[in-house]
């Protein structure tokens, strides 16, 4: 399992690179499950910007989703925490809900710093 996910962070952070045609650095993927039952993806991120992932949220979008289905992950939420005051990016999550967390998120907006991609 290490081995995949030292080698999906390094695809991921080639992803970008090659879509931006700049650096971007991925400085650690998790993998993780939360007491509540979600799972999902977090990936931490420099140099990304909101403006990025506009211009490119499909193309971000499909290969988030594809990462998340490599894990066995349905990509219920999938959305980027910004750098409050500023359009930098600093983490793109990808989260399955639990049953609890659905129907609370289906009735809460999210925190100022987090856009929602998917959702």
């Amino acid at each position: 399992m290490k081995d995949k996910i030292l080698k999906d962070r390094e695809e991921i952070e080639k992803f970008f690179i090659k879509l931006l045609g700049r650096e971007i650095f991925i400085s650690e993927m998790d993998i993780f499950a939360s007491r509540c039952g979600c799972v999902g993806i977090m990936i931490t991120v420099r140099g990304l910007f909101v403006d990025d992932v506009e211009i490119f949220k499909e193309k971000i979008l499909n290969k988030l989703e594809e990462l998340a289905k490599s894990y066995d992950i349905n990509a219920d939420w999938i959305f980027v925490r910004v750098l409050p005051g500023s359009d930098d990016i600093i983490n793109i999550g990808v989260r399955e809900f639990c049953n609890i967390c659905r129907e609370e998120y289906r009735f809460k907006k999210p925190r100022p710093d987090l856009i929602s991609l998917k959702f």
